[in-house]
């Protein structure tokens, strides 16, 4: 409204400009945005350095032998897990199948045939045998990863993960230690069973195994790895039922699995993230996890030793070695012979002492 007061004009004042409703919401909107947009890619950014660190491109190994060390000779198509009995003889698994990987494993695995090795501890510079399987046996769909033992007075009874063609299966040998032999008993396969790792007997019939993913197929393992998707898991199977159930339904690539000499714990290692999970086992066979192990490293498989209960841990201390050994098996990796040493009950202890072996010429 204007007033007009002789040859003055004087106009009254305007209420301030406002944004309308919807500038506001347009504002509110773009801020909200830009902060989503920000925390995400710090997010992914986050998550990318810690693969790249995981990789190990910032260690360096160094040779560290505390006693003497030689190459076993006998075994051409490598050696994955290993299961010594209380008398010292070692059952060792060879010629894992590596065909998941398609070209970026070394052409000479595909010409890998399955087999399990004997070799005895009391006899440290004696060589490897292989230990024949005997019975209806198809040893050309043979591809064993992960091996445990049940031992009792009248049978030895083996368990060995089998990456078959078409199926994961766990196949169940008798061990004739007198003929050096396996004969063939059964073959145990499961719905549960997607990518079977390494298994531990706890009866004659029943046992634990690690699924270490979901995925077989390379590209989507890779992504399951990359985005570090917990869609491992840990299986009890009860050869009574016949069936499998699951005991721990979610974990970062859980591979080497063993169990305690008195039975009451239960080790899972998840290399991708560095670490053995202690599980207190219960009566119904459930794990109830009591203790996560850092160790720094990238723990594979699990021995403890009957005796002492120490666990030993055969250790890829630098990641993107390990996957280039895949690709040219002539390329060393740093490996580890890793041993932490638990100084109090299992479910109280706080600190650890670390034994270990290390070199850059075997593949632990």
């Amino acid at each position: 409204m204007a007033v007009v007061r002789g040859m003055t004009r004087v106009r009254s004042q305007s209420p301030p400009h406002c944004l309308s409703l919807n500038s506001q919401q347009k504002c509110f909107f773009t801020m909200f945005r830009n902060i989503l947009i920000g925390i995400s890619a710090a997010l992914i950014l986050q998550h990318i350095l810690s693969v790249i660190y995981s990789l190990g491109f910032h260690k360096r190994a160094y040779n560290h032998r505390p006693g003497s060390c030689r190459v076993v000779t006998g075994i051409d198509s490598g050696s994955e897990d290993i299961h010594v009995l209380r008398n010292g003889l070692a059952l060792i698994t060879s010629g894992i199948d590596l065909t998941p990987l398609g070209h970026l494993m070394d052409p000479s695995g595909l010409t890998w045939k399955g087999r399990i090795y004997l070799f005895d501890f009391k006899q440290p510079n004696a060589n490897v045998t292989e230990l024949p399987i005997l019975g209806s046996f198809d040893h050309s769909d043979f591809r064993p990863h992960g091996i445990s033992v049940w031992e009792e007075e009248t049978q030895t009874t083996v368990f060995v993960v089998n990456h078959k063609q078409h199926r994961e299966a766990i196949e169940v040998l008798s061990l004739n230690q007198d003929n050096k032999s396996l004969q063939y008993l059964y073959s145990i396969t499961d719905p549960l069973m997607r990518s079977v790792n390494d298994v531990v007997a706890v009866g004659s019939n029943s046992f634990y195994f690690t699924n270490d993913g979901y995925n077989n197929q390379l590209f989507k393992r890779f992504l399951e790895r990359f985005l570090k998707f917990p869609w491992g898991n840990v299986i009890y199977y009860d050869g009574d039922a016949g069936r499998g159930q699951v005991v721990v339904s979610r974990g970062l690539e859980p591979n080497g699995i063993n169990r305690s000499p008195d039975g009451r714990y239960i080790y899972v290692s998840s290399p991708i993230v560095g670490t053995v999970t202690v599980y207190e086992q219960q009566a119904d066979h459930a794990l109830q996890p009591i203790q996560v192990i850092d160790l720094s490293t990238s723990p594979d498989n699990i021995y403890v030793d009957s005796t002492s209960g120490d666990l030993w841990l055969g250790c890829h201390m630098i990641g993107y070695q390990s996957m280039l050994h895949f690709q040219n098996f002539t390329q060393p990796a740093a490996s580890q012979a890793f041993s932490p040493v638990m100084l109090m009950p299992v479910a109280y202890y706080k600190s650890i002492l670390f034994r270990q072996c290390q070199c850059k010429t075997c593949n632990v």
